[in-house]
């Protein structure tokens, strides 16, 4: 028998039920690849951001290291128990400052700050709510001292609020002063701290405090850069920064006196062969030129310090991750007491 010849149509037909196929298997295939590629750029993501997270940690952890050792070799040579902007845990992370190479997965970014570097804010009042003197003349001065460049009389009734929110009582001191009175007229309304404070961001919601006081102005520093509450009290002269040191001179010293002292400071402290004097109480005015009149209050000044932050950021191909700690080096008091203690106190990731 003769085969039925194939019309035209269905050939046609045909033809393109096999095209029709072969571009839904191409689009399979795509698909497919295209999913492979997205889940191993997720696998590759996952695998970075988990490594910079390591760096992160790591660093944060070189930092403790790095003081526990210091504070180690000062309790063995009292000659060394001084801490400045000299040492490894200052320099962190730069590779020289580091007791170990890092693994080559990536870089690591950030620093270590001294908070006893700082004006330790909640050491403004005393236990029975009265203003320190000494502490009150030294936020003045850093008030009315540039970048902030406030008038006396502003700045002097915003001292008088912060005292109003850290002191126990319910009664303003003076005419700019503020307690809960004057916070529950507000809108919206708030309480009155009355007690020390636990974050530094509490003095956005006192009385004369705004934006650029508490943040700075751009590209200068703000009161949040300034002050801490992570503190013994004290402020150390090895690490402070020039406004803190300029608010630190007796009011008798001329600000360009004070300026220039400051930056003399900096400059001093920073070369490696004065390293040694760093550990004299007094030698910001005995080792110095020309700065032999400038005095600071003794109960206020130290060489040590006990309070320090930490920030580290791990990058690791796109992988990027941060974190923030407060950390508090802590001495054995007796002699029962083993070693040195690091820590943390806050802990953020980012």
């Amino acid at each position: 028998m003769k085969r039925a010849k194939r019309q035209p149509r269905e050939t046609g037909a045909a033809l393109i039920f096999v095209l029709l196929m072969i571009s839904i298997l191409t689009v399979l295939v795509l698909e497919t690849l295209r999913a492979m590629q997205v889940e191993e750029a997720g696998a590759r993501y996952f695998q970075e951001g988990f490594k910079a997270e390591a760096l992160a940690k790591s660093g944060v952890n070189l930092a403790m290291a790095l003081l526990a050792i210091d504070a180690e070799l000062a309790l063995e040579d009292q000659q060394s128990d001084v801490d400045h902007v000299g040492e490894a845990w200052a320099l962190l992370p730069q590779s020289d400052s580091l007791p170990t190479t890092l693994p080559d997965v990536g870089t690591l970014q950030g620093k270590v700050l001294d908070e006893s570097g700082k004006f330790p804010i909640n050491f403004l009042v005393d236990d029975e709510g009265a203003l320190r003197p000494i502490y009150g003349q030294v936020l003045q001065k850093l008030l009315t001292n540039a970048p902030f460049s406030m008038e006396p009389e502003q700045a002097g009734g915003l001292l008088m609020a912060i005292k109003d929110w850290l002191d126990k009582d319910d009664e303003p001191s003076g005419e700019f002063g503020a307690e809960v009175d004057y916070y529950q007229g507000l809108e919206p309304p708030h309480s009155c701290k009355n007690g020390s404070m636990t974050s530094l961001a509490e003095l956005q919601l006192i009385r004369g405090m705004d934006a650029s006081l508490y943040f700075g102005k751009t590209g200068e520093p703000g009161l949040k850069d300034l002050l801490t509450i992570h503190s013994d009290g004290k402020v150390n002269v090895n690490t402070a920064g020039s406004l803190v040191l300029q608010a630190l001179v007796s009011p008798t010293a001329a600000p360009e006196t004070a300026a220039d002292w400051a930056q003399s400071v900096m400059s001093y402290r920073e070369e490696q062969m004065h390293a040694d004097f760093l550990i004299e109480p007094d030698w910001y005015r005995n080792r110095m030129v020309g700065f032999s009149d400038i005095s600071l209050a003794a109960e206020l000044v130290t060489v040590r310090s006990s309070h320090f932050s930490v920030q580290m950021t791990g990058i690791a191909g796109a992988g990027s991750k941060s974190i923030f700690a407060y950390l508090e080096r802590q001495k054995p008091q007796e002699e029962e007491e083993k070693g040195v203690r690091v820590l943390v106190r806050f802990w953020q990731a980012y």
